[in-house]
């Protein structure tokens, strides 16, 4: 054979590349390269300060190499039971770490400087506490209702202290994720309305007592008749249970004063101005009025990247982060935002799916649960916040909002979700077959 007819040998690199991307699943890498992809160039055209891009973009390179890595890593090992409370004891550590040396910034004291690397523990948080429920629930599924409440110690520390910094959109997260896991590994539907209520009670409270007092009773009349009848308690301990929960939410009710409090100002008004910004257009109300115009403004096609009015006139607060859906609704119009709404909906649907094909693996359809719930919750609290339908919580918008610590914990979850489907290929197989 010619030196010309020989066929070229293939880089190294090319064939390691092939590797590791064999086999990945379309729809959900799909999706998430697209966000990634829009979130990028909305930041290099409206980055509010020189250097947001580039920064991200780094994070963004080390966030595919993780996805690689961990991807291909055996997702048990991120719940085995000695692993997961080493990464439980090192991220209540950093936690620690932040209320003592963390780096404040406009009111919150959420990030550690390690070196020239500025990380913010309370995202990583989120994937620690996921992987420490799954192995819990793993190997001690929801049997009573009191097994709830053994797993909620869980994310008990972790919810406080990051509450304390203060961050009270991931606090919320924590509860979510708890809800959504503990909902899947045999909690019932009462159950979790019976966790919820105090926060039901306090709403109602404040908006209305008669309100308040109806749901109490409602509540007692449901759970006399539907809680859990397959346990078959005694009557006397269904009627203290029972009247537990109900005087346990009118206490949350009539301390509502007390508890609101505890809140930092700005928190409160945060909670409340959602209901009617106009009442203070220039203050509470001024992030979500300046965030509607701005989705209002975009229409369909949007006024072009680095061409919105709102962003790049500044009226946007947090226009890179918090609120970065509005720079995508003026800029980018209805379509490209309706498109990343479905691509977070595939995300969505590909994590129930991989859930529900790892079924006789505990540990691994919890797991895919428990960060399909993170992102779920993510993207339900930012994107209602922008329009108002939502309190400004201070969630960043999975893939899109800038932050280094939180795009490579949405890329290290999306390789978790990936190496569950790996581990199960027979079940992929079938699941593909029936899409088809």
């Amino acid at each position: 054979m010619s030196p010309i007819s020989r066929p070229m040998e293939r880089p190294l690199l090319v064939d390691i590349i092939q590797a590791f991307t064999r086999g990945l699943d379309p729809w959900l890498c799909g999706a998430t390269l697209f966000l990634v992809g829009i979130g990028l160039s909305i930041l290099h055209w409206s980055q509010p300060t020189p250097g947001f891009f580039e920064r991200q973009a780094q994070f963004a390179i080390c966030g595919l190499v993780l996805f690689l890595f961990f991807s291909h890593l055996s997702y048990k090992m991120l719940t085995n039971k000695f692993t997961v409370w080493i990464l439980y004891i090192i991220n209540i550590f950093l936690l620690l770490a932040v209320m003592i040396k963390g780096h404040a910034a406009q009111g919150a004291q959420r990030w550690l400087a390690l070196g020239p690397i500025t990380l913010q523990p309370s995202e990583i948080a989120k994937l620690v506490v996921i992987f420490t429920l799954a192995a819990w629930f793993s190997r001690r599924p929801i049997k009573s209702f009191l097994d709830i409440f053994k797993a909620l110690l869980i994310i008990l520390l972790p919810a406080v202290l990051v509450f304390k910094q203060p961050d009270l959109g991931t606090s919320l997260t924590f509860g979510a994720i708890f809800l959504g896991m503990s909902f899947w590994s045999g909690a019932t539907i009462l159950d979790i309305l019976i966790l919820l209520s105090p926060i039901i009670s306090l709403i109602l409270n404040a908006l209305n007592h008669m309100w308040w007092l109806e749901f109490c009773f409602l509540l007692a009349i449901s759970l006399s008749f539907f809680w859990r009848k397959r346990n078959r308690w005694k009557k006397s301990v269904r009627v203290i249970l029972v009247a537990s929960i109900v005087l346990i939410n009118l206490a949350a009710g009539a301390a509502r004063p007390h508890l609101w409090g505890l809140l930092k100002e700005y928190q409160q008004k945060r909670l409340t101005s959602f209901v009617n910004p106009y009442v203070d257009p220039k203050g509470s109300g001024y992030h979500i009025l300046q965030s509607l115009i701005a989705i209002g403004g975009g229409g369909i096609l949007g006024a072009g990247l680095g061409k919105g009015n709102q962003s790049q006139g500044a009226f946007i607060p947090e226009r890179h982060t918090d609120f970065i859906f509005a720079v995508i609704g003026e800029e980018l119009g209805f379509k490209i935002s309706a498109l990343i709404i479905i691509a977070y909906a595939i995300i969505c649907w590909r994590g129930v799916s991989i859930a529900q094909q790892s079924m006789k693996d505990p540990a691994g359809n919890c797991l895919a649960i428990g960060l399909t719930c993170l992102f779920l919750f993510h993207v339900f609290l930012n994107i209602g916040m922008t329009m108002g339908i939502m309190p400004v919580a201070g969630v960043p918008l999975p893939f899109l909002s800038y932050g280094g610590t939180a795009l490579l914990v949405d890329l290290v979850a999306i390789a978790v979700l990936q190496a569950i489907e790996f581990a199960h290929p027979q079940q992929v197989e079938r699941g593909l077959q029936m899409r088809g």
